[in-house]
């Protein structure tokens, strides 16, 4: 909980880091791909910081989640998920196509590379993990299955509001403009955060949750390194 309060206070110093000394990720249109939001706040804070407190307190990734089937019949699941997370943002493809089209192959490729590690390693990896996985099963444990599912997703929304506040300019909300950024960014991430709490409750599965993420934040994150903004 201390941690996940700590979080949303330095949201807002990556946020100021970000407007005043911008450093996006090769040329990426989105601050949310910008090197102080990805290596620093997300990479840092939300995975190497947590692995290590687990790493410390004798913990492993294994411990996690129950037993997970193994082989194909374990990966249908996380497949779908994905699948369906890719089917959110298919309004990209189009504007992709034409911001891609006359682009040499080689930076097809780069844009292709970052746009899908990017939202893997700085968003669905370390989301899942500390959010569902580390706080919500302590939660779970303290305050009950209820409090845990609402409280995270509470939090979860939080620590989004700080950079979009200062940064945003879109569908996520105004700089600026609270009310924008509470409809725009707060609404949204609470229901995902909600959906995402409940599918850990169901069946605690960093797999499913991963993948579900990677596939929502997919292609925002290619049309990013692509130039495309929405």
């Amino acid at each position: 909980m201390a941690y996940a309060i700590l979080y949303v206070a330095f949201a807002a110093v990556t946020g100021w880091l970000v407007r005043e000394h911008p450093a996006p990720l090769l040329g990426a249109a989105k601050f949310t791909d910008d090197a102080w939001y990805v290596l620093l706040f997300k990479i840092g804070g939300l995975l190497v910081v947590p692995l290590a407190a687990m790493r410390w307190r004798g913990y492993r990734i294994r411990d996690l989640t129950p037993v997970w089937p193994a082989g194909a019949s374990g990966l249908v699941a996380p497949a779908i998920a994905f699948a369906l997370g890719c089917v959110l943002n298919v309004p990209y493809l189009g504007r992709l196509s034409a911001a891609l089209g006359s682009s040499s192959p080689a930076r097809v490729g780069v844009v292709l590379l970052a746009g899908s590690l990017v939202p893997l390693l700085a968003a669905a990896v370390p989301e899942e993990l500390y959010f569902r996985a580390l706080l919500q099963t302590r939660l779970e444990r303290v305050a009950g299955r209820a409090v845990a599912w609402v409280g995270t997703a509470v939090l979860f929304t939080a620590w989004h509001l700080p950079t979009r506040f200062l940064l945003a300019d879109g569908v996520e909300g105004h700089a600026g403009d609270l009310g924008s950024v509470l409809l725009g960014t707060g609404v949204p991430v609470l229901l995902v955060g909600l959906v995402f709490g409940w599918l850990w409750d169901r069946y605690r599965s960093p797999a499913l949750l991963v993948a579900l993420h990677w596939g929502i934040d997919l292609l925002p994150a290619i049309a990013s390194f692509a130039g495309v903004v929405r």
